[in-house]
């Protein structure tokens, strides 16, 4: 069946009618309606390979078309007129029409009618004309496709430039700018595939039907691989939202800063930053807005040694708890993601993909210190940072005061804890819509959950997107095996990756060191002789791991790029904007759990080496271990699906033989081994 964009979802008696032609056609068919006022096509038809068709529908009757009726001159001057408009959009630069690539459907003319228009027509417009009654005979539908005509290239991108401009990338946004060497002065545009754009317009018009079903909001969930756009569809359709419903209040939540700050700034060169209907903010940023409404002042939070040292005191208490303090603090954080009311649901909860079992005794005395560490913190006007959305959620007769949205699009959802759904759900307006965006793959700080325990209800309502355009296939399939080899299988909601028509690409380089000071000599090197051959710093991205010295690393880069160009996104200062103002050219710097959502041509990973033997830590049993392997390999699968061109790992030690056969070896130019 062909693809709708976007989906036929009110239907007129005419649309009826259209929908049961066009739907006919196969999957390589994309039916595209634009969303914009004024096109002189109500709809394009586009094969794949084939070519195009644009498709208007008139409404006027024989007798206003027919030359010897003088008092229709007028509206017969304006239907010449987009027949005219309607020849020059399926005109190729030259001037030739592209076939007959116009098929006019008179909707109250007989067959006979149109067969003494439709001549006349032809040899002015170029257009062809059918009936509504030829429209609906069996085998309609190869009309459709014997009238489609090629485009050239730049013929079909100023077709979709001028009519859906919001399915274009800009060249900022997508990394296969920096390493295409083109002399011709010929600039290629970008624009999204058929099932990004279909993605990205989904639900544009929802029936009111559908609204009970939905328990008054409409959910819909992008499962994708690394690399399928499911940021750049998310940000895509908020901008598209606010231009077609300009007084609703559209709001994107992303789930770390770097990546707001990051988006701010692409957007800030292609736009001149978001229109004055969207925001774009991390999770916590507005659940500490929604709590400053909902509560009248901004929330208190201790830092995390003064929570550390609460916890170790108050468990001496128990001192049957044999978890660590950091196991007990992410338990108490679970408790409160989870909205888990009492002792009796805690009990009876489960805690599949926990890191460590408890029995019930123990599980009781960890009640008993989330209610001493809770009631402790709230006598000082305190609260640990995952109690903030389930105290707002609770606080049930001041839900009126939450800011409410039309739209909230969520980015990178598989983070998302149970209670930050609630708020979210507690923030839309009557029939508002969520849209999720998701990676399984990637979900390595947060438990496995399913959406529905989240209390979110996908079934039926998700689309997968299995290929990537952002990396190369090698690059994609290394990440695929290195999670394969590291971790175990993976669940139900896992998407995995078709190759096909991916670029190939070079696989990854692995750039060995004999200390972690040689790794980050190396990495600057290798970087610093890149940038002085030409490439832009925005073209690099480095991340960092736990077995580095980070500010080594930065005050190394500042030392071989220039001071102020690297943008460390992990400062205090540069967390929400680049160190000497937006629009200038910078190395991006991040730490691993920092760097999910931002991308880059060459991505530098150093300081990992710890991922890649997580089996071998000492003092863990057996479940916690699994759990550490499946963790890290999703680490190293996001850090190393970052990269759109290139991707080196530079490694301070020798990695298990499997994993080192998945990369190139690097020589080093200065000794040429």
């Amino acid at each position: 069946m062909a693809i709708f964009i976007p989906e036929w979802s009110k239907l007129s008696g005419r649309d009826v009618h259209l929908k049961r032609v066009l739907g006919a056609l196969d999957d390589q068919h994309v039916i595209r309606r634009p969303v914009r006022l004024g096109c002189p096509a109500d709809l394009f038809v586009q094969h794949l390979a084939g070519g195009w068709l644009a498709i208007a529908v008139s409404t006027l009757e024989f007798s206003t078309l027919a030359h010897a009726q003088l008092f229709a001159q007028d509206e017969r001057t304006r239907f010449e007129w987009r027949l005219e408009q309607l020849q020059q959009l399926m005109s190729r630069p030259d001037g030739a029409a592209a076939g007959s690539a116009v098929l006019v459907v008179m909707w109250a003319c007989s067959s006979e009618e149109v067969r003494v228009l439709a001549p006349e027509y032809f040899r002015r417009y170029g257009a062809h004309l059918v009936s509504r009654e030829q429209v609906a005979q069996p085998g309609a539908e190869q009309v459709v496709q014997d009238l489609l005509a090629p485009l050239p290239e730049h013929a079909e991108h100023g077709l979709l430039a001028a009519w859906f401009p919001e399915a274009e990338i800009p060249a900022v946004c997508t990394t296969r700018r920096f390493l295409q060497r083109d002399n011709s002065a010929r600039l290629t545009r970008c624009f999204l595939d058929h099932e990004q754009e279909w993605a990205s317009k989904l639900d544009l018009e929802l029936p009111q039907e559908q609204h009970a079903a939905a328990a008054d909001f409409s959910v819909r969930l992008l499962n994708g691989v690394a690399g399928s756009g499911k940021t750049l569809i998310a940000i895509n359709r908020a901008l598209l939202l606010a231009e077609l419903f300009p007084r609703q209040r559209i709001l994107v939540l992303i789930h770390n800063t770097p990546i707001v700050a990051d988006l701010n700034e692409r957007l800030y060169q292609v736009r001149g930053g978001l229109p004055g209907n969207v925001e774009m903010l991390t999770v916590f940023a507005w659940i500490c807005r929604q709590w400053r409404h909902v509560f009248g002042a901004l929330p208190k939070m201790p830092d995390r040694r003064a929570v550390d040292e609460l916890v170790q005191h108050q468990r001496l208490r128990w001192p049957e708890l044999k978890p660590s303090t950091a196991q007990l603090i992410a338990e108490l954080d679970f408790i409160n993601n989870a909205l888990i009311p009492d002792g009796q649901a805690y009990l009876a909860s489960s805690r599949t993909g926990r890191r460590f079992a408890l029995a019930a005794e123990e599980r009781t005395q960890v009640w008993a210190l989330y209610q001493a560490v809770t009631s402790t913190l709230r006598c000082a006007g305190q609260h640990m940072w995952s109690a903030l959305p389930r105290t707002i959620c609770l606080a049930h007769e001041r839900h009126h005061a939450l800011e409410r949205y039309h739209h909230i699009l969520a980015d990178e959802a598989q983070f998302f804890a149970p209670s930050w759904f609630d708020v979210v759900k507690l923030s839309l307006a009557a029939h508002g819509q969520l849209f999720l965006c998701a990676d399984p793959k990637q979900g390595f700080l947060k438990n496995r959950q399913s959406w529905k325990s989240a209390g979110i209800e996908v079934a039926g309502r998700t689309k997968k997107l299995r290929r990537s355009y952002r990396t190369t296939s090698a690059i994609l399939e290394a990440a695929t095996t290195v999670m394969a080899v590291l971790g175990p299988a993976d669940g139900d909601d896992s998407v995995e990756p078709d190759y096909a028509g991916m670029v190939p690409g070079k696989r990854p380089l692995l750039a060995c060191a004999d200390t972690p000071q040689d790794a980050i000599d190396r990495l600057c090197n290798e970087l610093a002789g890149a940038h002085a051959r030409g490439l832009p710093l925005g073209a690099f991205l480095v991340i960092y791991g736990e077995q580095v010295n980070r500010r080594t690393l930065h005050a190394c880069l500042e030392r071989r790029v220039g001071a102020g160009k690297v943008w460390w996104f992990n400062e205090q200062r540069q967390k929400r904007a680049p160190p000497h103002g937006r629009g200038r050219d910078y190395l991006r710097l991040a730490y691993l759990d920092t760097a999910t959502g931002l991308e880059a041509c060459i991505v530098f990973l150093i300081g990992v080496e710890n991922l890649f033997f997580s089996g071998r830590v000492a003092g863990l049993g057996d479940e916690e271990r699994a759990e550490r392997r499946e963790e890290n390999a999703r680490r190293l699968y996001m850090a190393m699906t970052r990269a759109g061109q290139r991707l080196i790992l530079v490694s301070a030690q020798r990695l298990p033989p499997q994993v080192e056969a998945l990369f190139d070896s690097q020589p080093d130019e200065r000794n040429g081994s």
